[in-house]
């Protein structure tokens, strides 16, 4: 199985890129706020608690099934932090290479100012995703986002290239 994770800050794009390279790779997506929408009915707020834990348990037990399941490859979205996501990220990577399958990691880097314009997004209306501006230079200042380090990644700048342009190059990578 191919592990594409799909990884930048809220609102880089990961959902709106994985939608497309779906389409193009025929890949099915474990997109962040999958876990997290589940998380939020079982915890009475975003964090309390285990609820990082939870969410890191239910996405590595879905990564585990989809090997076990033979899929070709999963889209996996995630908000990468540098320091608080590696150990889950490098388990995913044991997982699929015990399966005989390769993880792809590919950061999409934005501009904060980018960011800051596509967090009020229509896309984002009715979603728990973040949609302020203010929250969202709160999450950027208090996390570090960055590249999984990993031979396979490579890092797509979305300010300078189309969504379209971005599918390519990764489904070139994929392939």
């Amino acid at each position: 199985m191919k592990l594409i994770i799909l990884h930048g800050p809220p609102a880089s794009g990961k959902l709106t890129l994985a939608k497309l390279l779906k389409d193009e790779l025929g890949y099915n997506i474990l997109h962040n706020h999958l876990t997290v929408d589940i998380a939020l009915e079982v915890y009475s707020e975003f964090g309390k608690d285990d609820f990082y834990e939870f969410v890191d348990q239910l996405r590595t037990l879905a990564i585990e099934k989809a090997c076990q399941n033979k899929l070709e490859g999963l889209i996996v979205t995630l908000c990468f932090d540098e320091v608080l996501d590696i150990e889950v990220v490098e388990q995913w990577e044991s997982i699929v290479a015990r399966y005989g399958g390769e993880t792809l990691p590919v950061y999409l880097k934005v501009s904060a100012e980018v960011l800051a314009e596509r967090v009020t997004g229509e896309s984002r209306i009715g979603t728990n995703k973040l949609q302020c501006p203010k929250e969202l230079n709160k999450v950027l200042s208090g996390n570090k986002f960055g590249a999984i380090p990993n031979k396979n990644t490579i890092s797509i700048d979305t300010n300078a290239l189309c969504i379209k342009q971005s599918a390519r190059l990764i489904v070139e990578h994929t392939l």
